[in-house]
Formats: structure tokens, sequence, C-alpha cells
């Protein structure tokens, strides 16, 4: 078992949460940082504070000499990145370009997480070499961030991660636990046969993060093995939970005026982070095991 140091940013958001729970099964001595809310995880030392503040980043570095860092903290509702794309900039490109800089510093391991959201959507099944066009201020500012992650500490690894689910006491502000909720109340819930993702389970990425840290540099897209509509995804998810199915509405994107520009196909080639040793399990299987209560 590794007792190695690893520092985790955004513990208390979805994918932070996945990380900090399979970095502590693995043995890792966890430092969860997070900014607002609470961390009462098992076998994690919590560590409050905002990473705007460039002196308690260093000072923390400094405290703890981690083996690794996994930068997972950001401002992911693309809504309000697009009306407050100054707050976006200052935590989504500010922030991860100090860390980035302090971890090079310190020659610490430095893990950046981004977004299949860097990609317009237009062809779909993205490998790591095409270019990105991003068609929001959320990618626009994950894009400047992994530029600016390269040009700080080149050693760094970049995974482009894609939409998750998981455990559903991990947050009960992601889509997949109200999607949850609302069929559980009877309500419908309207999904697009017309978006396509690489969805993958929060535990395959946090574990596949774990495993690339130790191995790989440069980008990385750490997503599930099937490209999959929402509505598909939606079917797979009501029926491990055994929900109502009927309660599924299919629309397409073309149906409603969105604040936000939303690409089409933003799936994800993962050949290369396979090659590497990321092996997900397929999404129908993932959902089995959150259903089942025996996820984490």
């Amino acid at each position: 078992m590794s007792h190695k140091k690893i520092l985790i940013t955004g513990a208390s958001g979805f994918l932070g949460y996945h990380l900090s729970r399979c970095a502590a099964a693995q043995g890792y001595e966890v430092y969860a940082q997070y900014n607002s809310g609470n961390i009462h995880y098992d076998r994690c030392t919590p560590i409050q504070f905002d990473l705007r503040s460039y002196i308690d980043m260093g000072n923390m570095i400094d405290d703890i000499e981690p083996d690794v860092v996994i930068h997972a903290a950001a401002l992911a509702d693309a809504a309000r990145c697009q009306r407050e794309p100054a707050l976006s900039y200052a935590i989504n490109v500010e922030a991860t370009q100090n860390l980035a800089g302090i971890c090079s510093d310190y020659q610490v391991p430095f893990v950046f997480t981004s977004t299949d959201l860097v990609f317009d959507g237009v062809k779909g099944n993205y490998s790591e070499e095409d270019a990105v066009n991003p068609l929001m201020v959320y990618g626009e500012h994950k894009v400047l961030a992994e530029q600016e992650v390269m040009k700080v500490y080149p050693e760094s690894l970049i995974a482009r991660c894609p939409l998750m689910f998981g455990a559903p006491e991990a947050s009960d502000k992601t889509y997949f636990s109200a999607f949850i909720r609302s069929l559980r109340e009877d309500k419908e819930v309207n999904l697009f046969h017309d978006e396509y993702r690489s969805v993958a389970g929060a535990k395959s990425v946090a574990e596949g993060l774990l495993h690339l840290a130790e191995e790989a540099a440069g980008i990385f897209h750490v997503a599930g093995g099937q490209r999959v509509s929402r509505y598909e995804f939606g079917l797979a998810a009501a029926e491990a939970f055994g929900l109502d199915k009927s309660l599924l509405k299919s629309m397409s994107q073309k149906d409603i005026a969105a604040a936000n520009p939303r690409p089409a196909d933003v799936s994800l080639s993962i050949s290369k982070a396979r090659s590497f040793g990321y092996a997900p399990l397929g999404y129908q299987e993932e959902l089995q095991h959150i259903a089942s209560g025996k996820y984490l």
C-alpha cells in the first residue's frame, strides 16, 4: 500500500469527492482542499482556503510537501461562467496557472482536470491531437488554462474529462442526482437524443487519474469508452435504478433556445489513455454498481 501524500483541490465537488475516496482506499495520505461546504471523508485531512489566494496555495504546498497534486477545483457551472466571465477566469485560469507554477517550483507531479467542452462538437470522437474550438466561456477558459499549464509546467498531466455520474451522496447539485430525484418523484425529464458525450462513472475517472498521475504527462482524454446520447444514457440509468422509463422524453437540441451554446457531439477517443493502462467500466455496468449501493 502506498503512503504517498496527495493533495486534491475541489474536494467538496463531485469529482473531488470520488478522487478523495479512491485515493484514501488506495492508501494515500489525502489532503482534501475545499473553499465552501463541509468535508467529512474517512481518512482525509480537510483544508479550507480560497484557491485565488496565491500565498495560501504556496504555503499549503510548502507545509504538506505532497507527492502529487490533482487540481479538480473549478467553476464548472457553464451558465454561471457565461454570466460571470471575470470570476470564471480568476478560478478556472489564474488559480490553475498559479498552482501549476508552484508545483513546477517544487517539482511536484501536477494533474489538471480539463473538459470535453474544449471542442465544438462538430465531428465527435475527438483525439488529443484534434484542434480545440470551444463554444462557451467555460470551455474557452479551460483551453486557456491548459495552455498556461503547458507553458509553466510542461511535465504536467492534463486530463480532459467528460460528463460524469457517480455516487448520489457526492453532491445533490449534479445533473445525475437531480435526474434520479426527478424520476423518483414521478416527474417527466426531457433529454436530448442528439447530444453525444463519452459519459463516464466518476470512480472510473478518479481511478484513471490516480493511475495516470504516476505514469504520464501531456494531454490525455480520461472518459468513458462509449459514445452515448443524453437520452440513451437516461434510459440506462432509469433501467439500473428500476425507475419508470416512460417519464423520459426525447427531444432535440433545436427544440430549446439555450442561453449557452451546446456542442452536439464531444465524444472522446480514449485509446491513448487505454495504452497507459486506463480501463474504465462500461457506463451500464457502472450504473449497476451505483444502483446497488456498493459503489465506493
